[in-house]
């Protein structure tokens, strides 16, 4: 009887240790910079060239272009056939930014950083609300796995590639293998700070974005599937709440009157905020797989979606929905469009930048009909998303920020390009 328990126990062993087995992969190793030098004030410069294209923000003649992981270009844009670069705020690890009165918020990664705009050419900074955005991480290389992180070793601030050998037991590595591992950033993705066009306000972003800020709260979806309100009532002392489930993959936020509309890849979800700090679900409405910002006027909510992607699907359309009875979105209207990204409404014109084939401008003063009636088309840009605003449009290419005169829509002129 011992000999054979003996001889059981030599075998378990053995199938064991075939079990293991050494694997080599290349993974996106993390960079760690310590707590205090993270934290450190990166300070106000002078302008420098715009490297990448990130979120754009408009308030008071000046418009904000966001570098993503560096900071946020500052642009005298009090006259748009020649802007100015003012200068450059370092931020390590922004994403995104909003203005409410003089104070603009930013992320730095794990942080929500204030800084006083008072003087918009020299910002002061106020104060940094650590840790408030925990899973947020740097931009990184697609398709590659991450190396499991030790918040012990400091933030996680850049990656390197790198070939990884370690003994693998039953083919599980060690390395994260989380749902964004297909998108360009992890984390809190690459959405910006948003007032929307809808809330009346004279500061505004593009309809891209993971924040928003709707009356005295900044919202903030994490991963997805979070939603976490921060309250600004006070602006230089924010005080962060409980985040707020959600589901769907949520990809953009939109404020409008007291609701926030999102997109998901498979459709809108529309949360109200009568309890600003627990914003509560209203509706939901389904559509083809694809990626979907959404703007909203009056009784109608725009949502373009797109096929490719992190988002998958094979549809590229504008829907248009009717949000008349909030509980009850109706679907009204769909039009083909090329690959359409993001988009805004000013008026009676809709904007939408629809990938290789340009921004198009529609008249929307039906907006039942609002596809068949296209204005203009510029198709010498890759739009991806826009600022409307005062007969000025701040649009995103690929390659620069062109701004447009849409005084009269049918001769939109080009006033500038900002090229990056």
């Amino acid at each position: 009887m011992k000999k054979t328990v003996l001889m059981l126990g030599i075998l378990a062993l053995l199938g064991a240790c075939k079990d293991k087995v050494r694997q080599e992969y290349i993974a996106n190793v993390p960079v760690y910079t310590a707590y205090e030098t993270f934290r450190s004030d990166g300070g106000f410069e002078g302008a420098r060239p715009i490297t990448q294209k990130g979120n754009i923000y408009f308030k008071d003649d000046f418009l904000f272009m966001v570098e993503p992981d560096e900071g946020i270009h500052f642009i005298d844009n009090s006259n748009p056939s020649s802007p100015v670069q003012t200068g450059f705020l370092k931020i390590w690890g922004a994403t995104g930014m909003s203005i409410k009165g003089d104070y603009l918020y930013a992320n730095s990664l794990i942080d929500l950083v204030i800084y006083d705009l008072s003087t918009i050419t020299t910002p002061v900074f106020v104060d940094r609300m650590e840790d408030v955005f925990p899973t947020a991480l740097p931009v990184s290389e697609k398709n590659y796995p991450y190396k499991t992180i030790d918040k012990n070793l400091g933030v996680v601030t850049s990656w390197t590639q790198e070939k990884v050998s370690e003994d693998v037991t039953n083919g599980n590595p060690s390395w994260v293998n989380c749902f964004q591992c297909d998108f360009e950033t992890i984390g809190l993705g690459d959405g910006g700070f948003s007032e929307g066009s809808g809330s009346g306000q004279t500061s505004i972003s593009g309809s891209i974005t993971l924040f928003t800020i709707l009356n005295d709260y900044l919202y903030v979806v994490e991963e997805g599937n979070f939603l976490h309100p921060i309250n600004i009532s006070n602006p230089t002392a924010p005080v962060a709440h409980d985040i707020v489930g959600l589901w769907g993959g949520v990809e953009t936020i939109f404020p409008y009157q007291n609701y926030l509309f999102m997109g998901t890849p498979s459709g809108i979800l529309i949360y109200g905020t009568d309890s600003p700090n627990n914003p509560n679900y209203i509706a939901s409405l389904s559509h083809a797989r694809g990626c979907d910002p959404v703007v909203v006027k009056d009784d109608y909510a725009y949502v373009t979606v797109r096929s490719g992607g992190p988002c998958g699907g094979d549809v590229n359309q504008l829907d248009v929905i009717d949000v008349s009875t909030i509980s009850n979105p109706i679907l009204k209207q769909s039009f083909d469009m090329k690959n359409p990204h993001g988009l805004g409404i000013d008026g009676d014109l809709l904007f939408i930048c629809d990938g290789e084939a340009g921004l198009k401008v529609y008249d929307a003063s039906n907006p039942l009909t609002v596809g068949d009636h296209l204005s203009h088309q510029f198709k010498n840009i890759q739009a991806t998303d826009i600022i409307p605003f005062n007969t000025i449009a701040m649009v995103i290419g690929d390659d620069g920020i062109y701004q447009y005169d849409y005084s009269n829509p049918s001769e939109m002129i080009l006033l500038s390009k900002i090229s990056f």
